[in-house]
């Protein structure tokens, strides 16, 4: 038995040797495979590397031969493309600009022929205005010399205002209406607007140019304020003498102010700017001062008071129509009430008398016929309408008996 187990141990011992022995050579024979290997490694990637580099530069003298020929060709075609495209544009902008160049002409001509008629038209223009300035010279000189031309010319505007208002002469407004004061003198207002309620308010045209005219013309300073002061001395004297006319008190049912009308805007642009006090001056002498702005406002509203006014009386002439026409219906229908109740009434004594005529028991026909069949013999028959009434009867009343 320890022979068997020395034996086995032996062999175990010699298997293990073997196999270490074997398996030294094999390892051996993989590291020197393995050094082999890393060397073929090696040689491979130095070939590889060096095949790379020589690839890399052929592809890059490949590209820059490339692109020489590219950059040529490129060069070569945009000249030629150049040139045709040039072509085309030229051929584009000639027809483009041939339209254009007619155009241009054809405005020069027109332009030529308008400058022309222009020049003749500022010509004309400028002899017109040099004569529409000697005529305007020529009428304020007029106005300047004659004051009553001047009131003549002022009122003329007030009365074209009053038309342009809307109002309407003789009903809504009076021009130059006489009138007396407590002492008898006569007084003649320019104008006397006519309001509702039975109220009116009296205009008076003042005009005061001399003065203005000079102001206006003049451009030293000095004689300018001059002037002015002169214009304003003008309109508070006119001021004073309307203020003593009493028109305010005189006229009936005046609204207790006079208006005086300047027709010159400008004169009454340049009072009120130089004296401030003015306008409360002549308020507080029962003036009112206007020019034509203020003065058409003021008429504006007169027309719209009268259009009010007719609106009212429109709608009160209406109501009172219909107030009538109600209470005339109110007594037809009493009277229509009393010709029905009439004539009902009427009906139920015919219908009495119609019974006790031919209708009825014992009516007046049946005793007549019955006296006819007894050897009355009448010379003149009843109606035959009563007659066959009365047959009607008898023969109801039979029935009424036979059905009894």
């Amino acid at each position: 038995m320890i022979e068997l187990l020395t034996l086995l141990f032996v062999a175990v011992l010699a298997f293990a040797a073997g196999y270490a022995i074997g398996a030294h050579r094999s390892m051996q024979k993989a590291a020197d495979e393995l050094t082999k290997a890393k060397a073929e490694a090696t040689a491979a990637t130095t070939r590889l590397q060096t095949e790379q580099a020589y690839s890399a530069q052929a592809l890059k003298t490949q590209a820059e031969a490339l692109r020489a020929e590219f950059q040529s060709m490129a060069t070569q075609l945009a000249r030629i493309e150049g040139k045709a495209l040039h072509d085309e544009h030229i051929a584009r902008l000639s027809d483009l600009l041939a339209p254009l160049g007619k155009n241009i002409e054809s405005f020069r001509n027109q332009f030529i022929s308008g400058h022309a008629a222009m020049d003749k038209y500022i010509k004309e223009l400028v002899t017109q205005t040099t004569a529409v300035g000697h005529e305007a010279e020529q009428l304020a000189k007029a106005l300047k010399a004659n004051t009553k031309i001047q009131g003549n010319w002022g009122e003329t505007i007030l009365y074209n205002l009053l038309e342009a208002s809307g109002l309407t002469e003789g009903r809504d407004f009076v021009v130059q209406e006489h009138t007396r004061d407590e002492e008898g003198n006569t007084l003649i207002p320019d104008v006397v607007i006519k309001l509702p309620s039975k109220r009116a308010i009296i205009i008076d045209s003042k005009v005061s140019l001399n003065a203005f005219a000079d102001y206006a013309t003049t451009d030293e300073e000095g004689e300018r304020q001059r002037f002015l002061n002169d214009h304003l001395r003008s309109i508070r004297r006119h001021i004073k003498e309307l203020s003593a006319k009493n028109y305010d008190k005189v006229v009936e049912n005046s609204i207790g102010y006079v208006l005086m009308f300047i027709p010159n805007e400008a004169a009454y642009i340049a009072a009120v700017n130089a004296d401030h006090k003015l306008g409360t001056d002549a308020y507080a002498q029962r003036i009112i001062l206007v020019n034509p702005t203020n003065l058409l406002m003021a008429l504006q509203l007169a027309y719209n008071l009268w259009q009010s006014e007719l609106q009212s009386r429109s709608v009160s002439e209406i109501y009172e129509a219909a107030e009538k026409l109600y209470k005339k219906f109110c007594s037809f229908a009493e009277n229509y009430v009393k010709i029905g109740d009439s004539i009902k009434q009427l009906s139920d004594n015919y219908e009495k008398a119609e019974k006790q005529l031919c209708t009825g028991r014992g009516n007046i026909v049946s005793q007549l016929e019955g006296w006819k069949k007894k050897g009355l013999n009448p010379s003149k028959d009843i109606p035959e309408a009563l007659r066959n009434a009365n047959e009607a009867q008898t023969e109801n009343t039979e029935n009424d008996r036979f059905l009894e």
